[in-house]
Order: C-alpha cells, then sequence, then structure tokens
C-alpha cells in the first residue's frame, strides 16, 4: 500500500509538469514503470519487454513516468486544538502518522520537501532540501517544537507561502480548518499557483454531540476558556471551508481520530486514486 502511496505521489508531482489537465507523463523513457501496452509505430525498440511478448506472442513496450522532480510543501497547523481526540487517537498522532507517510513517499521519489509550521503566527520554516534521512529528522523535530502562538490562522501560511518565490509545487495543507474564515482571497491565490492537497483533521466530537438534556463543561484548548454546551441544542455545522474547496474545484480528503492508521493509509490511497482517474477524465 505504502508503495502505491509513493507511486501516486509521482504521478500528482508529473501532473505539476503538463498543466492542471494531464495527471501524469508515460513515455518509453522514464525511471518507474507504469504499465505495459502493445507496440505502436514509432515506439523506441529498447523499450520492448521481451517477457511480455514471449508470453503473448505480440511486442509489448514499457511505459514509464517520466523523471520529473519537484518541491512538496507541507503547511502544518501546530494550534492548541490538535490536542483534542475523543476516541483512540489525537489530531496530532493523526499528523505526525500522515507526515511520516507523505515524507516518505515523497523523498523515496527524489523531491525535495520544505515545511511550514503555523499556529496564528508561523511558528517555523524549514526550506527545501533532499534525502529521506535528513527530512524525517526534520519530521521528528518539528513534533517537539514548541510554539509560541496557540489559536489557529490559516491566513497567516497562506499568505507567508504566497510570498516565496517558487515554482509550481505539490502543497498538503494538514490541519482542521477550525480558524477564522479571513483566508479566501490568500487561498485562491494558492490554488492560482500550485497543486493543493487540503487533509482535514477531525473528530467526531465537532460535530456531533450525545443525545441527552443538560449541559456539558468543555475547555477551548487554544483559548484555555472553560464554558457549557447545552447538548439538546447540538452543534453549529461550520461548512465554509468545505463551500470553499467545491467553489474552487477542489478535492480534500477528511480523516478523523476513531480511525486507525491503515484506515488512513488507504483514504490517503483511495484519494489519490480518484483524483488522478478525475483527471484522465478531464484530459481525454
Amino acid at each position: 500500500m505504502r508503495r502505491r502511496i509513493r507511486f501516486h505521489m509521482q504521478k500528482l508531482v508529473s501532473n505539476l509538469f503538463e498543466g492542471v489537465f494531464y495527471s501524469y507523463v508515460r513515455t518509453t523513457r522514464g525511471v518507474e514503470l507504469d504499465e505495459l501496452r502493445q507496440y505502436q509505430p514509432g515506439d523506441e525498440f529498447r523499450s520492448i519487454d521481451w517477457k511480455t511478448t514471449t508470453r503473448t506472442g505480440l511486442l509489448h513496450v514499457r511505459l514509464k513516468l517520466v523523471d520529473r522532480r519537484t518541491c512538496i510543501f507541507f503547511l502544518v497547523d501546530k494550534s492548541g486544538s490538535k490536542k483534542f481526540g475523543s476516541s483512540r487517537f489525537t489530531k496530532r498522532d493523526i499528523q505526525t502518522s500522515l507526515l511520516y507517510l507523505l515524507v516518505k513517499s515523497a523523498t523515496e521519489a527524489g523531491n525535495q520537501v520544505s515545511f511550514i509550521t503555523f499556529t496564528d503566527r508561523v511558528e517555523r520554516y524549514v526550506p527545501p532540501q533532499s534525502g529521506q534521512k535528513e527530512n524525517l529528522k526534520v519530521v521528528e523535530s518539528l513534533n517537539n517544537d514548541k510554539t509560541r502562538g496557540g489559536f489557529t490562522d490559516l491566513n497567516c501560511a497562506f499568505e507567508f507561502l504566497n510570498t516565496l518565490h517558487t515554482t509550481t509545487s505539490l502543497v498538503f495543507v494538514l490541519s482542521d480548518f477550525l480558524a477564522p474564515f479571513n483566508y479566501e482571497s490568500s487561498f485562491k491565490l494558492l490554488v492560482g499557483k500550485h497543486d493543493i492537497v487540503p487533509i482535514i483533521i477531525s473528530d467526531i466530537r465537532e460535530e456531533t454531540l450525545p443525545k441527552a438534556r443538560g449541559f456539558m463543561a468543555v475547555r477551548d484548548l487554544e483559548s484555555d476558556e472553560l464554558m457549557y454546551l447545552d447538548l439538546s441544542q447540538g452543534l453549529v455545522s461550520n461548512q465554509q471551508n468545505r463551500d470553499l474547496f467545491h467553489r474552487l474545484n477542489l478535492e480534500y480528503l477528511t480523516l478523523r481520530t476513531d480511525e486507525d492508521e491503515d484506515q488512513w493509509a488507504r483514504l490517503l490511497l483511495n484519494f489519490f486514486d480518484n483524483k488522478l482517474r478525475r483527471r484522465s477524465r478531464l484530459k481525454r
């Protein structure tokens, strides 16, 4: 499964060099085997796969992914709400597992990786660098970083990335998106330049409460404020971020704290599958 995630990520990276209607480039020259197909006039003789040709009796060639590398940015929300988790894991647990999985997949393909951590300010910026061992060490240090802020401001992270003079990149945004909706303009600018993958990390208790009468005391992990929720009223759903994604025709992934790592990896793989399949249809 992890090998397929790496493979899909490289397809997403290749897409950046071909425009928004192309998922990836297949050619007889490349570094990663994509698939086998029957020989067509003009194919290079050295691309013929003789084992398949012998087995089928028909000439087959190997199609490979072009060796195209780019920078992959990880925007990581480090605000206080990441400590929350009403089930098996906290949001921070999910972030950590995802970062290790995605960074390993990105660096195995030779891509550079950069990190931007944020709360209500940019906490840390790690410039793009190659190397799996080096970047996994960065992930470990990011998890142990102490933050100066506690609230969430997505706009500061988006504006910061917009100011960097970078080429078109693949950008993962890891956050619960529980933040003031002040980032529409900066996010639109980001989407216009980069391939953005929002990953919403949520908890079921942020969407529904147990059906009961009475009040429940809760503490805001960002403001440390104590408040009381009326269990008979339910919660007000915040859909502004999802509405924005839909308006921008942007695919996003939602992961929950009551799912385990295998489920997260499978959901990520299915997300990549659907994303690439959809772009292949647009291409045709």
